[in-house]
């Protein structure tokens, strides 16, 4: 039988999988040498297998991937990808972006590096062509009229359009909790991910580590029902809840492919992830190594440190008698699930104590809002002695002003917080560790506990709001004058 020149076998491996692409094309592209990991295969796996359907012209979702820095996933899915890609149709059309425009424009040339290298053009020959009259740095053509359009958090992508969009951290971690950077790379990656050329088949695929629960991942998360989710923790942890290892593992089955519960040992193994836990902090380590918002047990407060009982185990208290239930209100303009929502928060403050008999969140109008506090309160045990504190922001003097006229609660106008909501937390922190803050058993106890804890990265803080207004109150020698 005659043997091929290796050459030819290379290339027939290259076209069969991008695996072996990806093994063979590193060294185009990077200095340092290629340490294998599971993950890096599955990753080029499941990259191939979206190729394969939409080939097929299969209908199919986008696809979110989590997974730490420091893990080949951008040179796998941003760089090589795209790269492969041309050689199976080189007529694709692809947009890439990032939260930074050096950082797509690195990746694009990456690409372009790989396609352009002796070693693919030896391979591939005459495979691929640049055209000398459109091959810049943010937008390459080939002679088969492929494209390479390259964009950033912000900038345009009006007029282009897409095969696959190639999404790759498109929010600055150390921005994560400016709501304006946010919000703009929301809102790119809404726009960048409506650039599709088939609304069946192109499909957008966003790499990303989580850093905060508004980030474009928790959008996607919330709003795409037909969303392939890969994520992948740089360690198993175990659940704070049940003890479960790797609970946020997707697709579950991978936890079984993690060697002593680490992801990439080569990478990062203890030792680095130690490190990296000191220089990133809590947030910084649960959000871009664990792919979890916020630490699972907890930021600035703690999952632990609330304690809950029920409302019988309460009324055997000795100080249960004296307790006088009080409510504290936080406001908010609208009925749009998509802004902040009110909040209301039911406590009794008896034996150095704050028992919180009741929190929820509300997305409602003033006409509802001023129905739903009387009868919240009648509910959850406010009586003639009892106080609603409303805090004098948004529609909170309205409602002051309605429910003075049009009820007979004693109604509080809350003077304005001082310092801004971490300063406020921090304050009351000690308080709350001191597990002095008592929840009375109920289904939103998880909820809050959850929101308290996820601060500053949690999607809405204002529960806590009401937390740390009743803490300082009570906590406060200054009186508050009622009518």
């Amino acid at each position: 039988m005659e043997l091929l020149p290796l050459d030819t076998v290379i290339a027939a491996q290259c076209y069969q999988r991008f695996y072996w692409f990806f093994l063979e094309m590193w060294e185009t592209i990077e200095a340092v040498e290629l340490v294998p990991n599971w993950h890096i295969e599955y990753l080029c796996d499941e990259m191939q297998a979206v190729y394969e359907r939409w080939k097929r012209g299969e209908a199919q979702g986008d696809v979110l991937v989590n997974i730490p820095p420091g893990t080949s996933k951008s040179t796998t899915i941003t760089q090589l990808f795209p790269a492969w890609l041309w050689l199976m149709e080189p007529s694709m059309r692809i947009i890439s972006t990032s939260f930074a425009s050096d950082v797509s424009i690195g990746h694009g040339l990456k690409s372009r590096d790989c396609l352009s290298h002796p070693k693919f053009q030896r391979l591939f020959p005459g495979r691929i062509e640049f055209k000398a009259d459109q091959n810049g740095k943010t937008n390459y053509r080939n002679t088969a009229g492929g494209q390479r359009f390259i964009t950033s958090s912000g900038a345009r992508v009006t007029g282009v359009h897409a095969d696959f969009i190639v999404i790759d951290d498109p929010t600055n971690p150390e921005k994560a909790e400016n709501e304006k950077h946010r919000k703009q790379s929301a809102k790119h990656v809404q726009t960048v991910s409506s650039r599709k050329t088939d609304k069946k088949r192109t499909v957008s695929i966003m790499v990303m580590q989580r850093v905060h629960e508004l980030d474009p991942a928790g959008a996607w998360l919330k709003k795409k029902k037909n969303l392939r989710h890969i994520c992948l923790p740089g360690e198993l942890t175990p659940d704070s809840k049940t003890g479960e290892l790797g609970k946020n593992v997707r697709p579950a089955e991978l936890v079984a492919r993690y060697t002593n519960g680490l992801l990439d040992a080569g990478r990062l193994d203890r030792g680095a992830l130690a490190t990296l836990k000191e220089d990133l902090g809590s947030y910084g380590y649960a959000g871009q190594i664990l792919q979890m918002p916020a630490p699972d047990e907890g930021g600035i407060l703690k999952k632990a440190w609330f304690k809950t009982i029920t409302f019988a185990e309460f009324l055997k208290l000795p100080e249960a008698g004296a307790a006088v239930w009080h409510l504290d209100y936080d406001g908010a303009y609208t009925d749009n699930q998509k802004n902040d929502p009110s909040a209301v928060l039911i406590t009794a403050y008896v034996g150095q104590t704050l028992y919180v008999r009741y929190a929820g969140e509300y997305w409602e109008e003033f006409n509802e809002l001023v129905k739903l506090l009387p009868k919240l309160a009648e509910t959850h045990g406010c009586g003639r002695q009892s106080k609603l504190h409303i805090e004098p922001k948004a529609n909170g003097k309205d409602i002051v002003s309605w429910l003075r006229k049009n009820s007979q609660l004693n109604i509080v106008e809350a003077p304005p917080p001082s310092g801004d909501k971490t300063q406020r937390v921090q304050a009351a922190s000690p308080f709350i560790e001191a597990q002095r803050v008592v929840l009375i058993d109920g289904s939103w106890n998880e909820a809050f506990i959850n929101q308290c804890a996820a601060f500053p990265t949690a999607a809405h803080d204002d529960m806590l709001d009401t937390l740390t207004q009743a803490i300082s109150r009570n906590q406060s020698k200054k009186k508050f004058s009622y009518a």
